[in-house]
């Protein structure tokens, strides 16, 4: 019975630990206020001196009403958050082709239609997202490339780095993108001072107390050198200041947006293309982020979130911050990290960064005026270096420093790092170049075309031949001594992946890799996932182009039930006449059986088809393994010892465990020792014996015995080999030398394939 104290207190215990996590997110938001404050600036930077009077309200927009949408609609662990550096570069320069198409039409960049753009590309991009999400298109940020992301992060990170220099250097934001270097004369390196020495101090507290919120610490430091420095030297120039966040003025620019939609409307109609290439590449960029952030989540929590309901709640939170004409939400991972750190937890942590950040903007905001942009530009220095792929950099600086390293090595590894650093370096100089929208396009290309490439690379996976991968078949002595000179001349390619139009041309080449004097070659399909009507013409060619040269083609990893042979039969109904064969006579069920199925082949070319009788006719009792080499009279003897059994197809002669019984002398059918679920490891044919090894150890059987076909066999028992050693010791010695030749025979048959596998032969 619960106690009646005990309910209250985890009652208490609850709340507790709701206001801790409120508080947590509170802190949190603090922490990240810098980063927020940088990136309204940043995306608004296009408007010059108005940048914060639109940029400040914007992103706290994003980080009030995008993000309380989302925290609420997440299901996720840690679900907050607010604007990112590459959407904030996004919106930037769609406001700039906004303000040049303006400016060529005489006209200027009115609040209105700023609040309107900006308020129509995220509500659009929110759309985008919750369509994707309907679409189930959530899981595909797992398969981009990581060299095409990490050139994409790269280029973002020197665009963020490059939106710093005029605040850096003091100088006024229009001039830059126009003038360039001319804009420097007029640059003051006190500014760039004060920046270095924020973004060196934020620098310094994350290394040496990663515990402080190093971002707002250094922010606080630079104010307060801005300010001392412009007291004690007045003629000083450290650059201006943000301006006091006027809310009413953001907020009566956005009631004129939606006071009359239709002249709204009539504003955005002539920038609706511009509007909708940048909604798709918001959703495109702020999905992907978002989504490699939750995959870093979940990875960190150990927990799976459904990558389709989080895109859905980011669709909505964006349709209802862009009413707000908020900055696009994305999933902050900085944030979150921020509020983790500070104690919140789960959905109450994201809940409470929001309200923090709700009573920021309703008694904090006259206190931006103070705010200098230099110290802004310096803590966004280190974001801006956040964002560099350390890996990829590190390689590129590790191939350039190297003269004698893999880069320049035509080994497969030197190449695919090659190829990586190529990929990275074209998307990064893309994006650098023509900003993130030609970056996305080119990395989604290049996404693709990777695909196609690494889908045509991977198409084979090893080739050998069948002397150094015989079958699992135990033949007698005089048959595979016959074998030893066909196994050669038998070939064996494993492919995987997928068989399309893309890797057709690959397959009509297999036949140039054949040697000259193969007879046979096996195609493995059990890796391949699909086969489309290319790949299966093409494999119907190869059958021909092999059929020419005398080589006969087998196809392993077609079971009757496997979809891949239906798939052929679909594409190549031909296939299954009798001229061509290439499915009704050449499919096994694998390689083990295809191979075996080849030296059948080569036996009946060998010895004729009269003499192999591993191929389930009968071998007399005085020709099999157990008795060679022993007179008419001892094998009269011996054979008195013995047993005789009969087996029906698929009876089991014993089980794994069972102790052994004695050994057993096949003189017809076929017996395989198979696993719990029926894998076969090994076949024993007519005048071979099995079960030597538990007579001779006294252990159990290592594994379940089948009969696949009716079978007749003798049994010695270990009673009758101590009658026999009793009564003719000389008799049972050349039993116990027979079982050791057999033995070894199988022995030297394995070394021979290993040596063959490593390339010692």
């Amino acid at each position: 019975m619960t106690s009646p104290i005990a309910t209250p207190s985890r009652r208490l215990a609850s709340v507790l630990a709701s206001l801790h996590a409120l508080l947590g997110g509170a802190v949190g938001a603090v922490v990240s206020l810098a980063i927020v404050l940088t990136l309204g600036v940043l995306a608004l930077a296009p408007m010059g001196s108005r940048a914060a009077l639109i940029g400040v309200p914007a992103a706290f927009a994003c980080v009030i009403v995008g993000a309380g949408i989302f925290s609420i609609c997440s299901r996720s662990r840690m679900a907050a958050g607010g604007p990112s550096s590459p959407t904030a570069l996004i919106i930037a320069f769609l406001l700039s082709q906004v303000l040049r198409q303006e400016q060529a039409s005489g006209g200027a960049m009115a609040l209105t239609l700023v609040l309107a753009v900006l308020s129509a590309a995220v509500m659009v991009m929110g759309l985008l997202q919750m369509l994707m999400a309907a679409m189930k298109l959530g899981r595909l940020a797992r398969f981009v490339p990581q060299p095409v992301l990490a050139g994409f992060m790269n280029g973002v990170a020197l665009l963020v780095l490059l939106a710093q220099v005029p605040a850096l250097l003091a100088v006024a934001p229009e001039l830059w993108p126009g003038h360039g270097w001319q804009a420097l004369q007029q640059a003051h390196l006190g500014a760039l001072a004060l920046g270095l020495g924020t973004a060196g101090l934020v620098w310094l507290l994350a290394w040496r107390a990663p515990r402080l919120p190093a971002a707002l610490a250094g922010m606080l430091l630079g104010l307060l050198s801005f300010h001392l420095a412009s007291a004690t030297w007045p003629a000083l120039d450290l650059g201006a200041t943000l301006g006091a966040l006027e809310a009413e003025q953001f907020l009566s620019g956005l009631f004129a947006v939606w006071a009359e939609p239709v002249a709204t409307l009539s504003l955005l109609a002539p920038h609706a293309r511009a509007i909708g290439l940048t909604a798709v590449l918001l959703a495109m960029v702020g999905s992907l982020e978002s989504l490699l952030n939750l995959r870093a989540a979940d990875q960190r929590s150990g927990e799976q979130s459904d990558e389709n309901r989080e895109l859905w709640a980011l669709g909505l939170a964006n349709i209802g911050g862009g009413l707000f004409c908020a900055l696009p939400v994305t999933r902050s991972r900085s944030r979150a990290m921020a509020i983790e750190m500070a104690g919140g937890r789960g959905g109450l942590g994201a809940i409470g960064a929001v309200l923090c950040s709700a009573l920021l903007v309703g008694y904090a905001g006259a206190w931006l005026a103070y705010l200098p942009r230099a110290v802004l530009a310096g803590v966004m220095l280190t974001v801006a270096f956040s964002l560099v792929d350390r890996r990829s950099t590190q390689l590129l600086l590790q191939q350039l420093g190297r003269l004698n390293s893999p880069f320049r090595q035509g080994n497969s590894d030197g190449r695919a790092r090659r190829e990586g650093l190529l990929t990275m370096s074209l998307v990064c100089l893309l994006t650098l170049w023509q900003g993130p929208g030609a970056g996305v396009i080119l990395g989604l290309l290049l996404s693709i075309l990777l695909f196609l490439r690494g889908l045509n690379r991977s198409l084979v996976r090893a080739r050998f031949s069948a002397q150094q991968r015989p079958s699992r078949r135990v033949y007698p002595p005089q048959v595979e001594l016959a074998l030893r000179e066909a196994r050669p001349h038998i070939w064996v390619v494993e492919w995987e992946g997928a068989l399309f139009f893309g890797n057709a041309d690959r397959v009509q080449d297999e036949a140039r890799h054949v040697p000259a004097d193969a007879r046979c070659l096996i195609v493995d399909l059990q890796r391949v996932l699909s086969i489309d009507e290319s790949g299966a013409m093409a494999l119907l060619q190869l059958h021909a182009a092999l059929a020419r040269r005398a080589c006969r083609l087998l196809l392993a990893g077609l079971g009757p039930n496997s979809p891949l042979r239906s798939q052929l039969m679909d594409h190549l109904p031909e296939a299954k006449s009798a001229t061509s064969g290439l499915i009704s006579n050449q499919c096994h069920l694998d390689v083990d059986h295809a191979l075996e199925a080849a030296e059948r082949q080569a036996l009946q070319t060998s010895l004729g088809s009269g003499q192999v009788h591993e191929l389930g006719g009968a071998v007399p009792l005085a020709q099999s393994s157990l008795l060679r080499d022993l007179s008419a009279a001892q094998q009269t003897v011996a054979t008195a010892y013995l047993q005789p059994l009969s087996l029906k197809a698929g009876e089991r002669l014993f089980s794994e465990g069972e102790l052994g019984n004695g050994v057993y002398v096949l003189t017809r059918g076929s017996i395989s020792i198979v696993s719990g679920s029926g894998q076969r490891f090994m076949s024993f044919s007519a005048g071979t014996m099995l079960g030597e090894l538990a007579l001779l150890d006294g252990q159990g059987r290592s594994a379940d015995a089948v009969a696949d076909q009716d079978a007749d066999l003798f049994l010695l028992t270990p009673q009758a080999l101590s009658a026999m050693a009793a009564a003719d010791p000389l008799l049972c010695s050349q039993l116990y030398r027979n079982m050791a030749l057999h033995l070894a025979t199988r022995l030297r048959v394995a070394t021979s394939a290993w040596r063959s596998a490593a390339g010692l032969q």
